[in-house]
């Protein structure tokens, strides 16, 4: 009987154990867990700042783009009178 008892301490000693082991395994998943929503929250963070970055240079650069349009055609809009102008003169 006493050996039996011996035992079944022994399987409690080791239930224990495993019961010890399981409640860390669950700790180290749940950081995981946590230190996998901090990356994703961190990258999508980065992520929407550079993208809203990006879209800025590209307004100011079509801006600019089209600054430069409406100047090269009120130029051409000159050009061209004074080529009709011309061309009456010569006629």
């Amino acid at each position: 009987m006493n050996r039996i008892l011996s035992e079944l301490q022994k399987a409690n000693q080791r239930m224990d154990g495993f019961e010890k082991r399981f409640d860390k395994l669950d700790q180290y998943i749940k950081e995981l867990k946590d230190g996998q929503d901090l990356l994703k929250d961190s990258t999508i963070n980065r992520v929407g700042s550079y993208i809203e970055e990006v879209a800025k240079h590209i307004d100011e650069r079509f801006d600019e783009s089209q600054e430069t349009l409406e100047d090269q055609q009120r130029v051409i809009d000159t050009l061209a009178v004074r080529s009709v102008k011309n061309e009456s003169e010569v006629k």
